[in-house]
């Protein structure tokens, strides 16, 4: 492979699901919402199960503190609300992508963001940090600095470089500065490691070479999808209907749901859902907006429409305002 050479792989199984599984990956040291479903875990950040995964921002460590463990062997899982970003500065391995797999080495930069399926078979010299941050928050800094760098971080990749390559000079005291910082645990923390954390992204963007954009999501069979996914992004607060993207895509109804049902493993009724309650879970957490108003921001009708539609998808069964008290608690409370 040439100099920036970069992969992206469309074959994804970005899915949502609850799980049970034990597996470990790097930096995801327990799993969330438990349900039975065992086939692909689901892993968050830090030490304490049962937390929603809202607590922390940012983790860091090095790669071989829990591969080493596993013998170098991440068996296929995702992360539900964060992105993974690794720097491998020795050795290699394989990468599982959805149904794909590509061989890499050092130096290489791997990118795998929220909901995709991924796993890794390391080789016992492989070393370097890895970094596991919030999704929503790293996009929100990165698209108010640049937009159109908004894909480097939606997108999977894997970036390799060749040794003594311009682009590696910043990227290695990036990483320290963000691992410095947060073992420091000084007030503050969180914020100024995802400042760091988008000045990695936007400078890796702006160094490489063929980098992830929407143009790139149009190729292949998965086009369906990815227009369907952009237009969950864009109107999931307007409509929750099915049959309205349909219309507003060209695609009948069932053509979407084999595309989500291809994609995800889930049909596009509950990717739009999914969706909401995402954004849903994101406010209840991080602003003190009234339900009343989350539920008009997201276009039900009144807050009890609201409050059913969340409670038969939350895990436990809660009301919005059941789970702003224990997980809004456990954000304000700290670790």
């Amino acid at each position: 492979m040439g100099r920036r050479d970069i992969f992206i792989i469309w074959n994804l199984n970005r899915i949502v699901i609850d799980n049970s599984g034990c597996q470990q990956d790097n930096s995801c040291i327990y799993f969330l919402e438990t349900a039975g479903m065992r086939e692909n875990p689901n892993y968050g950040l830090y030490t304490t199960q049962g937390l929603d995964h809202w607590v922390d921002s940012v983790h860091i460590e090095n790669i071989p503190t829990r591969s080493s463990l596993n013998h170098w062997i991440i068996k296929p899982h995702l992360h539900k609300s964060f992105i993974q970003m690794l720097y491998l500065t020795h050795g290699g391995g394989v990468v599982g992508i959805g149904d794909e797999s590509i061989q890499v080495k050092a130096p290489c930069i791997l990118s795998i963001p929220e909901q995709i399926m991924h796993s890794f078979h390391f080789t016992s010299d492989v070393d370097g940090p890895v970094i596991t941050a919030v999704q929503h928050v790293l996009e929100r800094m990165i698209g108010a600095a640049d937009p159109a760098m908004l894909s480097m971080v939606r997108e999977p990749f894997a970036m390799e470089l060749e040794p003594g390559d311009p682009a590696l000079q910043p990227v290695g005291p990036l990483f320290d500065a963000i691992q410095e910082e947060f073992r420091s645990r000084r007030v503050g923390q969180p914020g100024i490691c995802m400042s760091l954390l988008s000045a990695l992204v936007l400078r890796l963007a702006h160094g490489g070479e063929g980098l992830p954009t929407d143009a790139t999501a149009a190729d292949g069979g998965y086009a369906t999808f990815v227009r369907f996914h952009q237009a969950v992004e864009r109107d999931f607060a307007r409509t929750r209907r099915v049959e309205d993207y349909a219309r507003a895509l060209g695609y009948s109804v069932r053509t979407l749901t084999r595309a989500c049902l291809a994609a995800t493993g889930h049909p596009a009724k509950e990717y739009i859902d999914a969706r909401v309650v995402l954004e849903a879970k994101r406010q209840l957490v991080h602003t003190s907006t009234p339900v009343l108003a989350i539920a008009a921001d997201l276009g039900f009708r009144d807050a009890s429409d609201f409050t059913k539609f969340f409670r038969r998808r939350d895990p436990d069964g809660r009301t919005p305002a059941e789970f702003r008290a224990i997980a809004g608690g456990r954000a304000r409370g700290g670790r």
